[in-house]
């Protein structure tokens, strides 16, 4: 049988152990958790990236309609008037008819305008979609927690203090043979 206080040593090492191996498991929990953190982010950030070109695509693509649809107004007023011109004909009708190309090409720009900014308006949501998406990523793995010192040190001197009480069984002075011969533990004699 071991002795008491090797039993606390013993103890207070699977105590230091099981310590050292909580501080290993708490850095490779937030190792993975900081990895998990970057690579979402770049996700997220690609994302990003991606919408702000394809809202730079539908400016670009916006504006380019508007001038073709200004340069269209444009020739088609302008072919009229030359028409009404060399059939020598004036007046509010004629107006009237140059007045709708420019009000058609004015409603065109507004419809324009307005299909530009609800793109933009759903490129937007999208960013916060890949935002919210990247949060909840990184929040699907924990960080690592570092165990108590404290805590630890208390749990194995108590541990340490169990196991030396539990092994430092001290022998009666006098006991009784279950022989019914008395037996001398120490080296006092019994008395009858």
């Amino acid at each position: 049988m071991c002795e008491p206080t090797t039993m606390a040593v013993l103890s207070v090492a699977k105590g230091g152990i099981e310590f050292m191996q909580a501080q290993q498991e708490a850095d490779a929990t937030q190792a993975r958790y900081d990895q998990n953190r970057i690579a979402s982010a770049q996700t997220r950030d690609l994302k990003i990236q991606s919408l702000n070109q394809r809202a730079i695509q539908e400016s670009e693509a916006a504006g380019e309609a508007k001038q073709k649809q200004a340069i269209e107004a444009l020739q088609l007023r302008e072919r009229a008037a030359v028409a009404a011109g060399e059939a020598g004909v004036s007046g509010s009708s004629v107006d009237n008819l140059l007045n709708e190309y420019t009000a058609q090409r004015l409603r065109g720009v507004t419809t324009i305008n307005r299909n530009l900014e609800n793109i933009e308006k759903q490129i937007e949501l999208q960013k916060m979609g890949a935002s919210a998406e990247a949060e909840a990523r990184i929040n699907s793995l924990p960080q690592g927690v570092q165990p108590s010192f404290l805590a630890a040190a208390v749990g194995t001197a108590a541990d340490a203090f169990a196991t030396y009480k539990a092994y430092d069984v001290k022998q009666p002075a006098k006991y009784e043979s279950v022989f019914g011969t008395p037996t001398i533990v120490d080296s006092e004699p019994l008395s009858y």
